[in-house]
């Protein structure tokens, strides 16, 4: 090996190294300013995916502002009254990742763990808050209604029975306050709470403040999709074309970016240095 291939070795190792010191330093400054470890989940289904939603614009081809599988999505520590629905936000106009209302991770019925094994979060619209009342009757309380008997807002996929009056074929009632939520894919036509089980199989209730682990708060695109090569096939082959593509993109960009850049920069002084000396011959 000669000196020149020793040099451009050294090059490319010491870009590597830059580059995991670059992702080092995304990861401590999202949790000095998530407040969370790690402070990224990174989503594995397309239950947020905008593709083909007629209710939805057409991402652009990076989908860089929407929640694709295989994006990292950092989480945002919050307390209750921070987290603005989604019919708050239609209200005054607030709008996170396409929609009205804020996106939060949370645990179904904070069932963290399930016969040894760690559970995968939830990360949905949160829709609106819903109070069950000792009589029975539900509320909403960013439109003040009262429903006596049946809950029922398409707008937000809310179809419950009448309090106590639940059935096991896809009407079920709401058996506590809080936030419902629900998926902007178009295979999320309901709330979670009407169509979601736990893992152990219990029915996921409203999403109460102890379950959140915080909401969403920008998103880092493609780059948990090596996860999911890794680990999860099925869910890579789901994702939208472009993000892997993009993928790629990206990879090439961090990793020989500052190779290429450097070379350029190189030949760019050493033919400038060339111009000097020969106009200094000639004068």
């Amino acid at each position: 090996m000669n000196d020149e291939e020793d040099n451009i070795l050294l090059s490319l190792s010491k870009d590597v190294v830059s580059a995991f010191l670059v992702v080092g330093l995304v990861f401590v400054f999202g949790f000095l300013y998530t407040s969370n470890w790690p402070p990224m989940v990174v989503i594995e289904s397309g239950s947020m995916q905008h593709d083909d939603n007629t209710d939805y614009p057409e991402p652009p081809y990076h989908h860089i502002g929407t929640i694709d599988t295989g994006d990292l999505v950092l989480v945002k520590e919050v307390d209750d009254e921070d987290i603005v629905t989604y019919l708050e936000g239609k209200k005054i106009g607030y709008e996170k990742y396409d929609d009205y209302g804020d996106v939060i991770i949370y645990y179904k019925n904070n069932l963290r763990e399930h016969n040894g094994v760690s559970t995968t979060p939830v990360i949905h619209r949160v829709m609106c808050w819903v109070d069950v009342l000792e009589n029975g009757t539900y509320y909403i309380r960013e439109t003040g209604e009262y429903f006596e008997d049946d809950l029922v807002i398409g707008e937000i996929g809310a179809d419950f029975a009448k309090h106590g009056e639940g059935d096991s074929h896809g009407r079920p009632d709401l058996k506590r306050s809080g936030y419902l939520t629900k998926g902007d894919s178009k295979y999320n036509p309901s709330a979670d709470q009407k169509t979601h089980l736990d893992s152990s199989g219990v029915r996921v209730e409203p999403v109460i403040p102890e379950e959140i682990i915080g909401k969403a708060r920008g998103e880092l695109p493609w780059f948990g999709l090596i996860k999911l090569r890794v680990t999860q096939g099925d869910n890579y082959a789901n994702a939208p074309e472009e993000c892997k593509k993009m993928l790629i993109v990206g990879l090439f960009a961090i990793f020989a970016g500052p190779y290429i850049l450097t070379k350029a920069w190189e030949n760019y002084n050493t033919n400038n240095n060339g111009q000097v000396k020969l106009k200094n011959k000639r004068e």
